[in-house]
């Protein structure tokens, strides 16, 4: 049985540049490489497999056959090639991470400019959806998810969710709000399907759910916080979410209104995550312990 020649993949390359741009020359100067270069690769490929894969005339050059038949196969092959190449080079410089827009906002994308400061090679891909609980899949290399209070689910703790109410300055002036048994007279933010955090934050501060008067609606907690700080109302929120609001004074918490545990940031990071991957999700645990 006659040996299938073995093929030098470079030599494959630069036939198909030169097939690709119809010379030579043009070839030449897409690789980087003298036309002698090109030429020496394209002739040592014909002698490797028998067959003339150019018609050369003077100084320009004409597809035979066999090459433009050469050159149908091999381009689809080259096209795979680069493509598993990249997806390498991303495993080894990019990260995928999933996250709620509101936690994306609040909190993740301050934190990973600052992980950038010392990893200026890392190139970042955020994923964001309206969903709190996040599953890893697809190219994810890290997800946080948020699981409620009593839930089980995958991944390493990232934050507790300590809630509080909290308020405009303003607006807890004019509410003439002193202490728990108040609590009707501060218009509350909706931001949570059937409000399931107010049922469990007044369950635990020993109140009746009855007794929160709810003005708007919101789908995400960061709008619910914008809210509140243009004083339409008090938002539950926790403390890492609300940082730069409570340090400008432009939030206050809600006088004799205790914290409440609702639930859980969960880190989830894939198996197969990356050496850049795993750097970040070690560096986002440590964020998140200052944070707290």
């Amino acid at each position: 049985m006659q040996e299938t020649p073995k093929l030098s993949l470079n030599a494959v390359r630069v036939f198909e540049c030169a097939a690709r741009l119809g010379g030579m020359l043009a070839a030449a100067e897409e690789l980087g490489v003298t036309p002698g270069a090109v030429s020496h690769q394209i002739r040592a490929l014909e002698e490797r497999i028998g067959v003339s894969l150019f018609r050369r005339r003077n100084n320009s050059i004409a597809l035979t056959d066999a090459g433009r038949q050469f050159q149908r196969d091999v381009t689809p092959a080259l096209a795979m090639i680069e493509r598993a190449a990249g997806a390498l080079y991303r495993d080894r410089d990019a990260v995928v991470i999933r996250a709620s827009v509101s936690l994306a906002v609040r909190w993740l994308i301050p934190a990973l400019e600052r992980f950038k400061a010392g990893a200026a090679e890392a190139r970042i891909r955020l994923e964001t959806t309206h969903y709190a609980r996040v599953e890893l899949g697809g190219r994810a290399d890290i997800a946080i998810s948020y699981l409620r209070r009593g839930e089980d689910g995958p991944g390493a703790l990232l934050f507790k969710d300590v809630c509080r109410p909290m308020l405009a300055p303003a607006l807890l002036e004019r509410s003439r709000y002193v202490r728990r048994g108040d609590i009707g007279r501060v218009p509350a933010l909706s931001a949570t399907a059937g409000d399931w955090d107010w049922r469990l934050w007044a369950e635990q501060a020993g109140l009746g759910f009855d007794a929160l008067k709810f003005s708007h609606v919101f789908d995400t907690d960061d709008a619910a916080i914008h809210a509140a700080t243009a004083g339409l109302g008090m938002v539950l929120a926790t403390s890492f979410m609300t940082a730069k609001e409570i340090a400008a004074g432009s939030l206050v918490h809600l006088p004799d209104a205790p914290a409440v545990a609702t639930g859980e940031l969960r880190l989830l990071s894939a198996g197969r995550a990356s050496r850049l991957a795993r750097q970040l999700a070690d560096w986002l645990r440590e964020e998140a312990r200052r944070a707290a």
